[in-house]
């Protein structure tokens, strides 16, 4: 979780994006500093992809702000766009170019060529440099797409399902490529991913966003150690517990920040200890995101 004792990466402040009378995105904020490996959950249509957009400056802001290394994200300096890199979901164009003449092509839109990737990015991505584009299979574009977005040792990498196409072997490879890299100099990535196993694993921390807004932000070192899920009548959990998702019929409930404290207090309200679970990121998504 950011510090406040560096620049911060990126800064969204009470974000809100509409298109028209309809409302993708509501009042969000938090901040992403150096070394963070940030984990964005939602269903499809939470407004994850619209964030991104407005991370990239692709969109604007219906209020609210967003700034990447302390400049506006839509007005970003040369020096600010060399910092960043984007792997989209799916690359798209460009069908007609050799994969060689393609990385050496866009090099020349930085303040300062890039160059060659780094060899150890080539030999992960494994891509013939004579190939067409057009010719590559899905997941040979989306390695393609990585390369790009990651040749230039960018401070801030930001991933819209980058590893959705990519077979098992590659995208374990690739989350544990993105592991070394961020422990590099204090980088940081923030990826959306439905894939919450390889996300779990990885993650640093993890923001849920359901129906356009932001209603969790947890360590995961946090989320680890201290959440739980706990299944009790509903009337009957105590004031004190932290409650992050809306009670369910069930009795269902997952709380943050759990100690032995709460326990007690179950036990002694309910007259007998309730189930209580470790839950998984899975778990956690799909209660809080339901």
């Amino acid at each position: 979780m950011y510090d406040g004792n560096t620049i911060p990466f990126t800064t969204v402040t009470h974000l809100t994006k509409q298109y028209g009378a309809r409302t993708a995105l509501t009042d969000i904020s938090f901040v992403v500093g150096p070394g963070e490996i940030v984990g964005l959950l939602g269903p499809n249509g939470a407004g994850k992809t619209t964030l991104i957009g407005c991370l990239l400056g692709f969109l604007l802001p219906s209020s609210g702000s967003v700034h990447l290394f302390g400049e506006n994200a839509a007005e970003l300096s040369p020096a600010g766009r060399g910092r960043t890199g984007f792997v989209p979901q799916t690359m798209t164009g460009f069908g007609w170019f050799k994969v060689g003449e393609l990385i050496a092509y866009l090099g020349k839109f930085y303040a300062t060529d890039p160059g060659l990737p780094p060899a150890w990015l080539l030999d992960w991505a494994d891509l013939d440099m004579k190939a067409r584009v057009k010719s590559l299979s899905g997941g040979q574009k989306q390695r393609l797409a990585i390369v790009l977005a990651m040749r230039h040792g960018p401070d801030l990498l930001i991933l819209d399902e980058p590893v959705a196409s990519l077979d098992p072997q590659a995208r374990r490879d690739f989350m544990a490529l993105l592991v070394t890299f961020c422990a590099q100099e204090g980088r940081s990535a923030i990826i959306s991913s439905h894939i919450l196993s390889d996300l779990e694993k990885i993650a640093t921390r993890a923001i849920f966003m359901r129906h356009g807004r932001l209603i969790h932000d947890t360590p995961m070192s946090r989320f680890r150690s201290s959440a739980r899920w706990i299944t009790a009548p509903r009337d009957a959990l105590p004031e004190t517990l932290a409650c992050l998702a809306e009670d369910r019929a069930t009795g269902a409930l997952l709380v943050d920040g759990w100690d032995d404290h709460h326990a007690t207090l179950l036990t002694a309200t309910l007259g007998t200890t309730p189930e209580i679970r470790i839950p998984d990121l899975e778990t956690a998504f799909l209660e809080m995101t339901r």
